[in-house]
């Protein structure tokens, strides 16, 4: 575990969407430690928090955006679609959204936006979700803003309040894990935690019209095998991986994307998500790794998976 990160976070006002997600929740969090005051867009009524103001809206409410960006400071938009019926509901919200939501912060004052993009924008023609993450990348870095901004491309984000990765140590009980193309493909992981923290930082504005891509440090990330091995528990064996190649994982993508449109419920894996899946390396380019001086991440992936365990545990989820 490295050492703790410190942030020079005055009392400012940070803007934030997609903060009732995984992901949201450990932002507040970490901008809350760090002195900020938060506004936080909510779908849904949200219980008191001190230092938190919920905003009542979604990137479509004019309203609701004009209310969330007025005295901030900055803006975090972490929102977007991961799962749809289809390329336009990607391309309506996480496109679309964005432009909303970024011309409701240069109408009303942000000085700073930091947009949270993925990996996947890094490989637009795979997937639709990619293609999405992509085009709205462009939303912001293809016209002169009134505003400062940066983009991060995080990989894998896992963490306490994540339920994607519980699957995983659900399978660890039968001994057996199923994985996408290769064992040897190689991704990028960092703690949801870490992720949250470094987007205080770069809230600080030191990575200016930058996309940046972000990980938990390990230089070439891990290839599916050897987080395998980090998810068994202590003493037990490794899980016997079972590769499942594109025309298999495709095929099961196709007849889930056609029972969702059927019964207009997005599934997580399609045909476009398995060609995302099967990519052989979504590691961080060291090109787009940022030199941040006011940010380390904390936890390696065999620190912030026992963390994670630890957390399922206490829920009852493990």
């Amino acid at each position: 575990m490295t050492k703790k990160n410190t942030t020079s976070g005055a009392k400012r006002t940070v803007a934030l969407t997609g903060a009732t997600g995984f992901l949201g929740g450990h932002a507040i969090d970490c901008f809350l430690d760090a002195g900020y005051d938060v506004k936080a867009l909510t779908r849904r009524p949200q219980d008191d928090r001190e230092g938190v103001s919920w905003i009542l809206g979604d990137l479509d409410d004019k309203k609701g955006l004009k209310e969330l960006c007025q005295g901030a400071d900055i803006l975090v938009h972490i929102a977007g679609l991961t799962k749809a019926l289809n390329r336009d509901v990607f391309f309506d919200v996480n496109v679309g959204g964005t432009r909303h939501v970024l011309d409701a912060a240069a109408k009303h004052g942000v000085k700073h936006v930091v947009h949270v993009s993925s990996m996947a924008a890094r490989e637009p023609l795979l997937s639709h979700y990619g293609a999405s993450k992509r085009a709205s990348e462009l939303v912001l870095s293809a016209r002169n803003w009134p505003f400062s901004w940066t983009i991060v491309r995080p990989p894998g984000i896992y963490g306490p309040g994540d339920k994607e990765i519980l699957k995983f140590f659900k399978a660890l009980k039968f001994g057996i894990l199923p994985v996408p193309g290769s064992r040897y493909n190689r991704v990028a992981m960092i703690h949801g935690r870490d992720m949250a923290s470094a987007l205080v930082a770069l809230a600080e504005g030191n990575h200016i019209s930058d996309v940046l891509e972000i990980d938990d440090g390990k230089a070439g990330g891990y290839t599916l095998a050897e987080i395998a091995e980090i998810l068994a528990p202590k003493g037990s064996k490794a899980p016997f991986l079972v590769p499942i190649p594109f025309p298999v994982l495709g095929f099961m993508g196709f007849i889930n994307g056609l029972i969702a449109n059927i019964l207009r419920r997005p599934a997580m894996l399609t045909l476009s998500t398995a060609r995302y899946l099967c990519h052989k390396d979504w590691t961080v380019r060291n090109a787009r790794r940022p030199n941040m001086t006011n940010w380390s991440p904390q936890y390696d992936l065999k620190a912030g998976l026992k963390n994670t365990i630890d957390w399922y545990r206490k829920n009852g989820l493990l």
